[in-house]
């Protein structure tokens, strides 16, 4: 089984790339899972939908990470680094201000 020709999906493709998005998401994953932060109970609605938007980044970190690229248009983009890393970036810095 040959590896996918990731150069037809674009720049973001690398294997740079993934790694940074592995490692973002990984870190991301950690840093939700072992702060002492409550935000569906003690912020307003806002930031649950941030929490949501940042769980949306996180699988979209981990699914380029791994060289998963979905078929479906709608799915590559939702999982594709354009908007994931914007997503992992929001939730990294609304996490830890």
């Amino acid at each position: 089984m040959s590896a996918p020709d990731y150069k037809a999906f674009g720049p973001l493709y690398a294997g740079w790339a993934r790694f940074l998005s592995l490692a973002g998401s990984f870190a991301l994953a950690v840093l939700l899972m072992f702060t002492q932060h409550d935000p569906w109970i003690s912020y307003p609605v806002v930031d649950r939908i941030l929490l949501l938007l940042t769980f949306v980044g996180t699988g979209a970190g981990f699914v380029h990470g791994l060289g998963y690229v979905p078929v479906l248009k709608f799915f590559r983009l939702l999982f594709s680094p354009y908007v994931g890393w914007p997503l992992m970036l929001a939730g990294i810095l609304w996490w830890v201000s």
